[in-house]
């Protein structure tokens, strides 16, 4: 039983191995296509703006001052070696 779960299993992962690329392949005009009939279908500017708001904003997250400031700040901070973890003023309670 368990020789034959494994054939299966290593058949299964080499056929998605096999097949992925072509997949990929053919997904790739595909999503393409579909992306050109919406902005055909729905207009550009208005559903362009809903598809990259959510670009717009992370970017807006990652370089805005506060998160500039927080990564500095971060950078500054001496980082503790674990031999030294006895110096932070916490020790773990035993269990026993």
């Amino acid at each position: 039983m368990t020789s034959s779960r494994t054939y299966t299993t290593w058949s299964l992962a080499v056929s998605a191995v096999m097949l992925s690329p072509i997949i990929v392949i053919f997904l790739i005009p595909l999503t393409i296509g579909l992306g050109m009939d919406i902005f055909e279908v729905f207009g550009k500017v208005p559903f362009a703006l809903v598809l990259g708001a959510p670009l717009a904003l992370v970017l807006l997250r990652l370089f805005s001052p506060w998160a500039i400031e927080f990564h500095l700040t971060a950078l500054s901070q001496p980082r503790r070696p674990l031999h030294r973890s006895a110096e932070l003023n916490y020790a773990p309670k035993s269990i026993g």
